[in-house]
């Protein structure tokens, strides 16, 4: 009989069995739709599958589409289910709840774990990061393990989104706690992968809640994963974790990479080489007319930027225009962006500030002041 109506429908013998299955999960009330569900899945997958999205305007309420969901799941019908939560007809809502319950239910489920790890390699980026709320909830100690091995394994992309979904995963779920884990992944991803993203990553790992302070041992175990990773990278991304830490004020952090980001530049004390100038401006006679008062500076190592330091003593050499019509009420002061090689070098800027303000219409002289031997 089955072969007769499948000859007529035009289907497989299979399929045709599976038909009577797929009308009555159509025909599904909120407390059968997963359980004929679930039927028509073990008759075909392939039918089920195709059914799944039909279905969802009959599960009305947040438990009904868990259940529709987790009968997909245990069915090993994966697809539509990964990309249910961009399904237009869900608010946003309905979706967070969908994958909280989905994520909390792993710990007793342990195909929901393969679910999981399956959306990460089967979704594209954004409908990955709307599962964001089950793989925040799940506790299984094999997702944990997963989720730490991937978060390890960056790409070779500078730039990947639905990686940088999984690190702010781990982020949310192990806050301070993820940093070895984001230390190493940034180590391995300094050549050529998102070593920019990991590192923002760190940052809002230690985020407190708004309006709190971030605790000081968490700001302390950051500067310390910073420089770790500082220490084992090139140099050129060495200064940017250096940069990145005086951003953030941890200047001492940040000055204790100065000798692997310029070891070429170290003197026998440890310390290093700088030129500063400021910039005295007048009107003389009807010319316009600049001194730069240009002072080298010896610094011991213990400041990523000397600018704040130098700002004074530059500001109170002897003025050279005092029978001039003062231009500005302070000097602009400036240093040599890194530390130098040589007197060579500071004297090589010193020409390029020079043939700027020549360019801006001044008559320029240079006046050499004493050297700066800051603590």
């Amino acid at each position: 009989m089955w072969l007769l109506i499948a000859a007529m429908l035009g289907t497989s013998p299979a399929e045709a069995s599976c038909q009577y299955l797929v009308r009555r999960a159509n025909a599904s009330s909120s407390s059968t739709l997963a359980r004929n569900f679930t039927s028509l899945a073990k008759c075909s997958q392939q039918e089920a599958e195709a059914s799944f999205n039909d279905l969802l305007p009959r599960a009305k309420s947040v438990d009904t589409l868990v259940d529709l969901s987790m009968a997909a799941i245990e069915t090993e019908v994966w697809t539509p289910v990964w990309r249910v939560l961009s399904h237009d007809a869900l608010d946003y809502e309905t979706r967070d709840q969908v994958a909280a319950v989905i994520g909390e239910k792993c710990t007793e489920n342990t195909k929901i774990v393969a679910f999981l790890k399956g959306a990460y390699f089967g979704l594209r980026d954004l409908e990955f990061q709307q599962w964001d709320d089950a793989l925040v909830a799940c506790q299984d100690a094999d997702w944990a393990a997963w989720l730490t091995t991937q978060a390890q394994t960056p790409p070779a992309s500078m730039f990947d989104d639905k990686y940088n979904a999984l690190l702010s995963v781990v982020g949310t779920r192990l806050k301070a706690d993820a940093l070895p884990i984001f230390t190493q992944a940034a180590i391995k991803a300094a050549e050529n992968g998102p070593f920019d993203a990991i590192l923002m990553q760190m940052e809002s790992a230690v985020q407190p809640g708004i309006g709190e302070p971030i605790k000081p041992e968490d700001k302390t175990r950051l500067e310390t994963s910073l420089v770790e990773i500082a220490s084992n990278v090139n140099r050129d991304k060495a200064r940017s974790v250096a940069d990145r830490l005086a951003n953030a004020g941890a200047s001492n952090a940040a000055a204790s990479l100065l000798p692997k980001v310029y070891p070429d530049r170290v003197d026998a004390d440890g310390g290093f080489l700088y030129g500063a100038a400021s910039i005295e401006r007048g009107e003389c006679k009807g010319n316009k007319t600049a001194v730069i008062h240009v002072a080298k500076v010896e610094e011991p190592g213990k400041r990523w930027i000397i600018l704040n330091d130098v700002r004074e003593p530059l500001r109170s050499v002897k003025p050279k225009l005092g029978k001039c019509t003062a231009e500005g009420s302070e000097w602009g002061v400036s240093t040599t962006p890194e530390p130098v090689s040589s007197s060579k070098d500071v004297d090589s800027w010193v020409d390029q500030l020079e043939k700027q303000w020549s360019d801006k219409g001044y008559d320029v002289s240079v006046k050499k002041e004493k050297t700066i031997t800051l603590d």
